[in-house]
């Protein structure tokens, strides 16, 4: 119960992302690229054929060749520090929602269940940053709410007289409204995780996550199953990161083709 989001939030990113379905890691169809200018569209031609080949140009190649969209690509070594630093940053925030449920059923010292929250917030922001989503909307809609709900718990230990953000809101879960929208931002990244992997992790924290902080929001769960519920989302919560690094970087990416594409015409 530490920060967490909350159901009555969770409507408008249902919404868009299940009109999105999978257009969080499926490339867009060829119609939004046709409005580009038949003269942008020319120029990229003719950049990307006067390239030199990736191993003319990308000496650091780490996996590869990919025939994507628009051509072939490679990882770079770049590509690749970006997603280590998506996975790490999952692992982070993973560990500390675990170390949080672990002081909030043992000791329950609030500074240090804070310390967990803020240092949960920080290495979510990293992870909401460094995914890659297609859609340029999804991605700044699951920005937003990241930064509303920290902007929000720094509301509330600013405004609470204990200066405590888990402790005031487990007492008070009505202070979900400020913060809450942090864990509506984490119900999306697992569901583009499972919509793009199909990995049942991921749709079990999908699940997890809403009915745990909206139970709590609600006053609907009793003591031992809000409790098993957290136990539940840290455990799936550190096996979905650790397994994130049996992918191959490219599953983290996508088509580079498509992004590079996008950014070339500006339609991103």
């Amino acid at each position: 119960a530490q920060g967490s989001g909350f159901s009555p939030a969770s409507a408008p990113l249902a919404s868009l992302l299940l009109k999105g379905g999978k257009a969080a890691c499926q490339p867009p169809s060829r119609p939004p690229l046709a409005r580009a200018s038949e003269r942008q569209r020319c120029a990229v031609a003719r950049q990307a054929a006067s390239s030199p080949t990736p191993a003319e140009a990308d000496a650091d190649v780490v996996e590869g060749p990919f025939q994507g969209e628009f051509g072939v690509w490679y990882v770079n070594q770049h590509d690749a520090l970006e997603v280590l630093v998506y996975r790490l940053s999952l692992v982070a925030a993973a560990l500390s929602v675990a170390a949080g449920t672990g002081i909030a059923l043992t000791s329950a010292d609030p500074l240090a269940l804070d310390a967990c929250a803020i240092s949960f917030l920080a290495a979510f922001g990293v992870s909401v940053k460094t995914i890659h989503i297609y859609m340029a909307p999804m991605h700044n809609f699951l920005k937003v709410l990241w930064g509303s709900g920290a902007a929000g718990a720094a509301a509330v230990i600013a405004s609470q007289p204990t200066h405590h953000l888990v402790a005031e809101t487990f007492m008070h879960p009505e202070l979900l409204l400020a913060s809450g929208w942090v864990f509506v931002a984490l119900t999306g990244l697992f569901f583009k995780e499972f919509a793009c992997f199909q990995r049942w992790e991921a749709s079990a924290l999908f699940a997890i996550v809403p009915i745990l902080t909206g139970g709590h929001f609600l006053h609907i769960l009793l003591e031992g199953l809000e409790q098993g519920l957290a136990v539940a989302l840290s455990a799936v919560f550190v096996f979905f990161a650790a397994r994130k690094f049996t992918q191959p970087y490219k599953a983290d990416i996508g088509d580079k083709t498509v992004f590079d594409l996008m950014a070339k015409v500006k339609l991103r």
